[in-house]
């Protein structure tokens, strides 16, 4: 259910963010380095990196984790699946700088649902790529955030969109808000089908085993592994909640 009211959140933002952004190439500034190494008007980008893009989210995340802003991108150009290599980026102050635009489309019932899907199999995909990163290192403990850094970066949210002289801009919030509230809750929802003890995901695997052996887990087992599972949790909800709170300091 989480992960469907986060979808309903995303169609929500979709339709009030209109038009609706694609992959497809639609414009370069002068002497854009991109299009000097194999970019063309008019190319659908499909796939970075060997990362398949659903939405421009998807392209900017990996533009953003590069080190040395050359790409292999694979693209539809005239219907045909073309591979590119060495797509290559100006960069300025090591900040890599994109030079090229993408075509927006028109909003509809049918384009709002699809890009709808396309955003919440990305949210769900990065969720899951920032767990695999927060495993091998690359992410550390004092990157999560609980509650407190969730309110915080609201917070943050609100005073980007307040001017001192025209006040809140509601309609970008909303949208801003749409799109956190939908990851936070997509996020929830994948989080808590991890097969670990104490999460549904846990419980799924027990469900799993029974069915293999034919015979429930003993409960009094069964109700030991959840309680270390959950004592983890709380554990971890501790640390990362003092995290926070120094982060504020």
């Amino acid at each position: 259910m989480n992960i469907i009211l986060g979808f309903v959140l995303i169609i929500i933002q979709t339709s009030l963010n209109a038009p609706i952004p694609t992959t497809q190439v639609s414009w370069f500034e002068e002497n854009a380095k991109s299009q000097s190494t194999g970019l063309e008007i008019g190319d659908e980008i499909i796939k970075v990196n060997e990362m398949r893009i659903f939405t421009p989210m998807d392209m900017s995340y990996q533009f953003q984790n590069d080190e040395d802003s050359v790409f292999d991108m694979r693209v539809i150009r005239n219907g045909e699946k073309i591979d590119l290599q060495n797509v290559a980026f100006a960069t300025d102050n090591e900040t890599m700088h994109l030079d090229f635009k993408v075509q927006p489309k028109e909003a509809t019932v049918g384009s709002v649902i699809s890009y709808s899907l396309k955003q919440t199999l990305s949210d769900a995909r990065l969720i899951y790529i920032s767990l695999g990163d927060l495993v091998t290192g690359k992410y550390l403990l004092r990157d999560l955030s609980g509650p407190v850094g969730i309110v915080d970066t609201i917070g943050q949210v609100i005073n980007s969109e307040t001017d001192a002289e025209t006040g809140i801009n509601w309609s970008s919030l909303a949208i801003k808000m749409l799109s956190m509230g939908g990851f936070i809750t997509i996020n929830i929802g994948l989080f808590n089908l991890l097969p670990l003890p104490a999460l549904d995901g846990g419980r799924l695997i027990f469900l799993i085993i029974e069915a293999i052996r034919r015979k429930p887990v003993p409960p009094e087992k069964e109700g030991m592994v959840h309680f270390v599972g959950l004592a983890a949790l709380l554990i971890l909800m501790v640390a990362v909640t003092v995290s926070d709170v120094l982060k504020l300091f």
